[in-house]
């Protein structure tokens, strides 16, 4: 097939293999054996991930399968949740179950998020990502260090989820919506486990804390905001792993 043809294959108008309706150009969502449209795409699992390799056959199934979670979540009775801005958690303990929202403000019905029986969670662990760069100051024109040299910490928190559910196997929920920063001024921070980084830089601080009371109170107020989120993400671990 030519350069041509596959981009006149790309907007020829198809048929959706689930609802038969018609599928606009650009539009089309591969299947392993068929075509799928957009509106039957958002009807599928939020963390469902394999869509190219699944059959039409197996599509159908989890439609079916997801308009019964649907009628499910009206059983579905929290006894605590966890989370404010993003991925909050709401865990049925009676029942032994819990859904994930992407954020607070949403129908739930309308998001229709999978429910996962504590028994189908193999891991679940608090996760993070750490970086740390050199702030600079403009001067004559150049970008130089401060004297003693800034540095911006940035940490963002998540809980990784793995089950055996059938559409839901993995998924990394970040436990706030904006990058967590912190800022110390000093010599550059050295640490060895990506996970250890919130341990690491309160000790450093410790040796080299903040000079002035305006940037204390600021720095205090930056960990204060990493160990919240760093807890909550524990406690929702704990809560759900010791069910």
């Amino acid at each position: 097939m030519g350069l041509f043809d596959k981009i006149a294959g790309a907007f020829e108008k198809k048929q959706c293999d689930i609802c038969g309706g018609e599928i606009g150009m650009l539009g089309n969502k591969k299947l392993e054996n068929g075509n799928c449209c957009k509106e039957c795409v958002k009807k599928l699992s939020p963390w469902f991930t394999d869509r190219k390799h699944s059959t039409v056959e197996e599509i159908i199934e989890q439609i079916e399968y997801r308009e019964q979670n649907r009628e499910a979540l009206k059983d579905f009775h929290e006894t605590v949740s966890f989370g404010e801005d993003s991925s909050l958690f709401l865990i049925d303990q009676q029942k032994r179950r819990f859904v994930v929202l992407p954020r607070s403000n949403v129908d739930i019905y309308q998001v229709n998020p999978d429910i996962i029986e504590f028994d189908q969670v193999r891991e679940m662990k608090l996760d993070m990502s750490y970086s740390s760069v050199e702030e600079k100051i403009m001067r004559d024109g150049q970008r130089v260090s401060y004297n003693p040299p800034r540095y911006e910490h940035t940490f963002n928190f998540y809980v990784k989820i793995v089950t055996d559910h059938p559409y839901a196997h993995e998924h990394r929920c970040p436990l706030h919506a904006r990058s967590l920063k912190v800022h110390t001024a000093g010599p550059k921070m050295s640490r060895s486990y990506r996970l250890d980084a919130l341990e690491d830089l309160t000790r450093f601080l410790d040796y080299y804390p903040p000079i002035n009371y305006r940037d204390r109170v600021q720095v205090d107020r930056e960990l204060d905001d990493c160990y919240y989120f760093a807890h909550m993400g524990d406690e929702i671990c704990r809560t759900i792993m010791r069910g």
